[in-house]
């Protein structure tokens, strides 16, 4: 008895089953009729206008972009008077760093929520920073360590 009520229950199921999903493809099919006729079909002539347009306003951000960088981009970068003459990490993420500003040399310690200025060196007494990483480029530098490689 349980077994034959199961059977007309699942009967009655795929019944409804089968419905929604023939109500489903009949509305899916109006859908796309109706979406045919709305829609234009793209030709070869409105694809070609799309692609010029599109390199147009792509060509019009590069020639602002070109534009900036020439004119206005160059005055905040250039800036003579302030420069950092040399640093050094003593931390994962702080630095020691010596800036000139003008005539004066500042040694700034720099870690990630704040500055602090921890010496001020007199405009007699600079500090002359030799860049030892310019001493051999990198040509050089390849040489070395390949004829220690054929020493070995």
């Amino acid at each position: 008895m349980i077994l034959s009520d199961i059977k007309k229950i699942l009967n009655s199921l795929t019944v409804v089953v089968a419905l929604l999903f023939s109500m489903l493809a009949v509305a899916a099919e109006e859908g796309s009729a109706i979406a045919q006729k709305t829609l234009p079909h793209a030709g070869s002539e409105q694809l070609i206008k799309m692609v010029l347009g599109l390199l147009f306003v792509l060509a019009m951000i590069f020639l602002v972009a070109f534009l900036f960088k020439k004119y206005i981009g160059s005055s905040f970068i250039a800036n003579a008077s302030l420069k950092t003459i040399a640093g050094v990490s003593v931390g994962q993420k702080e630095r020691v760093v010596l800036v000139q500003v003008g005539d004066r040399q500042i040694l700034v310690g720099v870690s990630p929520g704040q500055v602090n200025m921890l010496y001020t060196i007199e405009k007699g007494s600079e500090v002359c920073v030799k860049d030892e990483s310019k001493k051999f480029s990198f040509s050089e530098k390849l040489k070395q360590s390949m004829m220690q490689q054929e020493r070995k």
